[in-house]
This record gives C-alpha cells, sequence and structure tokens, in this order.
C-alpha cells in the first residue's frame, strides 16, 4: 500500500527542506565571508526547530529512564502501611523485599515512598528494620550509602514530611534535610530511632527520660517504673536470647538486632512505645527453644485444638503457660512475655498490647473504667519478619470521656 502524504506532513518536509537551505546558506558565509538575506520566515523556522529537539530530547530522556529502570527494582510502600486494618500492606512490602534479596540483590533498588497517606509508628520501625537488610546486605554497614529522590519521596503532606524527619527515619540511613519541614504537629513528641545488638540499659534510660520529660507516668510510681523496666528488658534479651538461634545466618540481618522508638501524643495524652526485632519470630523460637516440660504442654495443646494458629501461640506465651527455656533453664525467661501484658495493666489506665509475629497478630485491650479485658486475634496471608511488640497507654482521666 502506498504511503498517504497528508498535508501536515508536506507542511513539516517544506519546513525542513528550507530550515537545511537556511543553514546551508549560513555555513558559507561564514566559511567565504558572503552575506546572504535571511528569509522573512527565519524566526518561525528557527523556534519550529527549537520545539523539535526539545521534543527529541525529552523522548530520548523517557528512554534512558525505563532502560535505567530495568536494572534497578522498586519496592513501593502503599499508602496505607500499619499492624492494624492495613497490615496486609506490611505483608506485601516484607514479601517484595525478600523477593528482592533472593533475586535481584544485584541490581539496584529504590523505595518508593510517594503513596504514604497514613503509617503508624510500628510500620515505620519495621520499613527500617525491612530496609536495612537490603543495606547490610549491598552494602555491609545498614545504613548508609542511600539517597534521597526527590521522584520516589514523600507526597507533599507536611504531617507525614514531619513524621519521617522527626522520629530519625532520614537520619538513619544517613540522609541529611532531604526536604524543609515545618512544625505542623506541635503538641506531638518523638523518641527518635534507636538500635542496639545487646541489652542496652543506657536506652532504656534514655527512653525513661523521654516520658519523664513529657508526663510523670514513671516517675509518680516506682511500681509502674519496675514493671516498665522489666517490659522493656524482657523484650531486649528475648531478641537477643531467642530471636537469633545459634546458627542464625539470613541474607542482610545481623543476629541479635532489634530497634525501639516511641510517640507521646499531647492533645490525645497518648504514649506509644514500639519494639522490633527481624528475628526468627514465635513459631520457630518455640520449637527451637522450649524446654521438655514445656514441649508435653506445647503437645497436649496441639493435640487438643487449643492451639490452632500463631496468634494462639503469642497469646499462650502472654498468659505465661510456656515452661523455661531449654537453653537457659537458669534465666527467668520461659514466662517473661506475661511481664509485656503486666506493663499494660500496671498504670489504670486504658491500653493496648499489641504483638505480631510469624502469622498472627495478638492484640490485647484494658479498659480501666470498667476493668475489663478484650483479646483480638487475627491470622495473616503470609508471615512477617521477626516479632513486632507495641504498647499504646491512654494517660488522660478514665472518666474524661464520660
Amino acid at each position: 500500500m502506498a504511503n498517504i502524504m497528508t498535508q501536515h506532513k508536506q507542511l513539516r518536509m517544506n519546513r525542513r527542506k528550507e530550515w537545511k537551505r537556511v543553514k546551508n546558506l549560513e555555513r558559507i558565509e561564514i566559511e567565504k565571508g558572503i552575506h546572504y538575506q535571511k528569509p522573512k520566515s527565519y524566526q518561525k523556522l528557527k523556534k519550529y526547530e527549537q520545539r523539535k529537539r526539545r521534543r527529541l530530547s525529552q523522548l530520548h530522556l523517557n528512554e534512558s529512564r525505563s532502560f535505567h529502570n530495568h536494572n534497578r527494582t522498586i519496592i513501593t510502600i502503599e499508602k496505607n502501611f500499619n499492624f492494624e486494618e492495613n497490615i496486609e500492606n506490611i505483608v506485601k512490602f516484607t514479601n517484595d523485599i525478600d523477593d528482592y534479596l533472593s533475586l535481584s540483590l544485584n541490581k539496584s533498588f529504590s523505595i518508593d515512598h510517594k503513596k504514604i497517606q497514613d503509617i503508624s509508628i510500628g510500620g515505620l520501625l519495621y520499613l527500617v528494620g525491612q530496609i536495612s537488610k537490603i543495606t547490610t546486605a549491598k552494602f555491609n554497614d545498614g545504613k548508609h550509602h542511600l539517597k534521597y529522590n526527590r521522584r520516589m519521596g514523600l507526597s507533599d503532606d507536611e504531617r507525614i514530611k514531619y513524621l519521617f524527619n522527626e522520629i530519625g527515619y532520614w537520619q538513619y540511613f544517613g540522609i541529611k534535610n532531604p526536604y524543609r519541614v515545618t512544625d505542623t504537629m506541635k503538641d506531638t513528641y518523638f523518641l527518635s530511632i534507636e538500635t542496639s545488638q545487646k541489652s542496652d540499659f543506657n536506652l532504656l534510660n534514655k527512653i525513661k527520660s523521654f516520658i519523664n520529660e513529657r508526663v510523670d507516668f514513671i516517675k509518680q510510681d516506682y511500681g509502674i517504673e519496675y514493671q516498665f523496666d522489666d517490659a522493656i528488658k524482657e523484650a531486649m534479651g528475648n531478641s537477643i536470647e531467642h530471636a537469633y538461634h545459634d546458627d542464625f545466618s539470613e541474607v542482610g540481618k545481623r543476629k541479635g538486632k532489634w530497634w525501639i522508638c516511641g510517640h507521646y501524643d499531647k492533645k490525645r495524652e497518648s504514649l506509644e512505645i514500639a519494639f522490633y526485632d527481624y528475628g526468627i519470630g514465635i513459631r520457630e523460637s518455640i520449637n527451637y527453644n522450649l524446654g521438655e516440660e514445656a514441649d508435653k504442654f506445647f503437645f497436649d495443646l496441639l493435640k487438643e485444638k487449643t492451639i490452632t494458629s500463631d496468634a494462639d501461640l503469642i497469646e499462650t506465651a502472654i498468659e505465661g503457660d510456656l515452661a523455661k527455656y531449654k537453653r537457659y533453664k537458669d534465666h527467668d525467661r520461659g514466662k517473661g512475655f506475661k511481664r509485656f501484658k503486666k506493663f499494660a495493666k500496671v498504670s489504670a489506665n486504658n491500653c493496648e498490647l499489641t504483638i505480631v509475629s510469624s502469622k498472627g497478630r495478638y492484640k490485647f485491650c484494658y479498659n480501666a473504667e470498667t476493668e475489663t479485658e478484650k483479646v483480638e486475634k487475627k491470622t495473616l496471608s503470609a508471615p512477617i519478619d521477626g516479632m513486632l511488640i507495641k504498647w499504646v497507654i491512654n494517660l488522660s482521666e478514665r472518666n474524661e470521656d464520660g
């Protein structure tokens, strides 16, 4: 079939021929000094060629970006990232990180933040732990070598930008001042992300100082301080002694590693502490660490179908029904999870304790006014990495809401 010459195509061809003729005359003028009269259409032709070059340049740039992305893995954070209604987004992110580590580690990577509209403190802490697996695997330090890419950066939501900045997310990865921050959350305070591979009592004191500078929740009662210390020490000890067994070795992970951060909302009078490790999770930990008595007890529960999910395992540990661990018989560790619940209740305030591990989420709620307890359990579609523990304590007056 013969090509059809449209009027527009013919016009473009004529312009191109005229522009070539003009440029040829300009070349002759320069080489031989022969002056020529530029046509009246010269400026119009020049602007047309400039527009065409810009379009071609943009086309080549897009092709270059497309080619570049073939050698780069982009991991997206969904718009809602928390351990409540949107916990499946955390499961998806975990799978994306693990896929990159197993299949694409030789490629560059980008974390796409621009979808984020809501993220919890626990979700943010989990995010740090997961991304650090990549940086540890690629750079062997877990923190640095990252840059802020505006195309993959946060949206213009000042609240989200403030949260990421104040809790130390960018600083943790060695990124300095990626954007200008406005103080949009004047009554909200953050305990910046801290990490260690040991039971760090200096960090424990730093956490208590953060709380004491804002509320008298701990310092007003030695019993509360004792239970708080006990719970945080147990979380540290559990990560170090049980979350990583002797022959633990996974790409991008450091044995004994854990993270902690906090948040105090002055308007709501709400205190939140989140703790996370990316260890083996509760199911594998129990299988590896249980003593003889607990082995028998655990078998009986399975036989009676009392335990049918990972959330049930967490609840069993919380209720203190597991005996001491076989590898630490001289330690008071086997019933340590019970301390998490004790701390949640000891202040006589409304509170929540959430523990997520493997494919289970356990949530304990205490109503101080009615002195009633409520437990919620959920089975996830796939396991998360390690274990997250989160306390939320409402420090307002019990009868404030009637």
